[in-house]
């Protein structure tokens, strides 16, 4: 949930699009046919990789359909997850990390070789794309993240007609597109579900080329803090009816500190949520920097996610949570959490060792849980120290690895 590094110089730019010719010239690095088979490329570089040394062969263009204005401003789990993977794959690949923009640009962020493609549309998290270098025949895999998006449409169509592979993970985002309609899933040579549930949300016929490898999280930047927590409760996350944050108001704030931080998706809700927090100990933590966050972190007893499927104003969600990343961060730091049974989150959490899963819209239980941890520190800290333990195996460098044998299967 934190943010980005700030936006890096940019080391090239077009004004209109990409370079002269197909498309598929990135920075200056040709992504044409290379001499080795992608297939001894992929097998070395996952090799390579596991002796230390880093591995450039094999060519991954890493896509993330979202439209940003200026720099990079991710705005919740989905978009740094497809970011934070790009990165960790590149002891493996040569990773090209695509996102969309107003025009064409170049520049090297964090090491990651990135590339804004002109796009448009009202939607920014299913823009229309004005080129599409993203799908070029030079790239030995394509990994699309978001399934509903006018962008992974077009991969499908583009990478079946020039016979190489696409990977899709959806993180839950995108909008209208042709890929349900024109049943395209069925050109997508393999799924990338970050969870169980995740996956039992794809379409039937599209499960057998599904593959669950859970996570990830950025360890490095929530390391264990040992020190003395607050009797306060944390949640983290996007201000949308869908969280839940109206039950823990309602199940704590007459009781104990409440800190909600994190971006305004809905105005509506964020209004009614002042409301509902007057006079109470509830404190709004938006926009905050990343040592901020990372602060309440450490500071918290408990870290609370009590999303629903079914919000105070009625509105469904039935694909709510398909991982619960702040539970992850919270976990890594040291903090024990207690989380509603909805999406993805039950799976990352061991009941009564790592934290505690209520049922959703139920903030009667979920109090009863938050003040088990909040009356008993001793216990909070056991937990804690064994959520640390439990989040390791989903760290980015382990996901990354993963991934990269899917790419390597994919082309053998």
């Amino acid at each position: 949930m934190l943010r980005p590094p700030p936006a890096p110089q940019p080391v090239r730019r077009h004004p209109a699009g990409p370079p002269p010719g197909d498309g598929t010239r990135v920075r200056g690095h040709s992504v044409g046919d290379g001499r080795a088979p992608a297939a001894n490329r992929a097998a070395h570089g996952v090799q390579a990789a596991g002796g230390g040394r880093r591995r450039v062969g094999l060519r991954v263009a890493q896509v993330l359909p979202v439209f940003y204005r200026d720099q990079l401003d991710f705005k919740g789990g989905g978009d740094r997850y497809a970011y934070q993977l790009a990165r960790a794959l590149r002891p493996y690949c040569d990773v090209t990390f695509f996102t969309f923009g107003p025009r064409y640009r170049e520049s090297e962020r964090d090491g990651l070789r990135h590339v804004v493609l002109p796009g448009g549309g009202g939607n920014p998290h299913n823009p229309t794309p004005r080129a599409l270098a993203f799908a070029a025949r030079g790239f030995d895999v394509v990994h699309a993240h978001q399934l509903r998006t006018t962008v992974t449409s077009l991969a499908a169509v583009l990478r079946r007609a020039v016979r190489k592979p696409l990977v899709v993970t959806d993180l839950g985002g995108g909008g209208k597109s042709l890929t349900f309609r024109l049943r395209l899933y069925r050109w997508i040579d393999r799924f990338v579900c970050i969870s169980d549930f995740s996956k039992s949300l794809l379409p039937v016929a599209a499960r057998s080329k599904a593959v669950v490898i859970k996570g990830g999280i950025e360890l490095e930047r929530f390391p264990y803090h040992a020190g003395t927590r607050a009797r306060q409760v944390l949640q983290v996350s996007r201000v949308m009816p869908h969280k839940g944050m109206n039950d823990l108001i309602a199940a704590l704030g007459d009781e104990v500190p409440i800190v909600i931080a994190g971006k305004i998706a809905d105005d509506r809700y964020y209004r009614d949520l002042q409301k509902l927090a007057a006079g109470k100990q509830v404190r709004f933590l938006i926009d905050a920097a990343d040592g901020a966050i990372l602060a309440e972190y450490q500071r918290s007893a408990v870290t609370v996610a009590a999303s629903v499927y079914r919000d105070m104003y009625g509105g469904r969600w039935p694909t709510s949570e398909l991982l619960g990343l702040p539970l992850l961060e919270s976990m890594s730091v040291g903090t024990p959490v207690v989380c509603t049974a909805v999406g993805g989150m039950p799976e990352f959490v061991v009941e009564g060792e790592t934290g505690f899963v209520v049922p959703p819209n139920d903030p009667a239980t979920l109090r009863e849980r938050a003040r088990q941890l909040l009356d008993d520190p001793a216990r909070a800290t056991r937990m804690g120290r064994n959520g640390h333990e439990h989040v390791r195996q989903y760290g980015f460098d382990q996901v990354a690895r993963q991934v990269a044998a899917e790419y390597a299967r994919l082309l053998d």
